[in-house]
């Protein structure tokens, strides 16, 4: 049980790591999508069309880290 116990909490550590590290990518990437989409409306619609991209990217990435992440805290050994 004592391990089974100690296997969980190491899980559980690493989980909150990624969600923590997740969550300020999210902040930064929330600048980059607001900096696109000021640059579209200013008339730079090339350059803030590719900032934007970048951010939908990042976001769909940080995402699937913190499914795959959470998948592995609750897949049982």
């Amino acid at each position: 049980m004592k391990a089974e116990k100690k296997e969980n909490l190491v899980k559980l550590r690493a989980y909150k790591k990624v969600v923590d590290q997740n969550k300020k990518i999210n902040k930064i990437n929330l600048v980059v999508l607001a900096a696109g989409l000021l640059l579209t409306v200013l008339g730079m619609e090339k350059v803030g069309n590719y900032i934007i991209w970048v951010g939908i990217f990042v976001l769909f990435v940080t995402s699937i880290s913190s499914i795959l992440a959470s998948g592995s805290l609750r897949r049982p050994r």
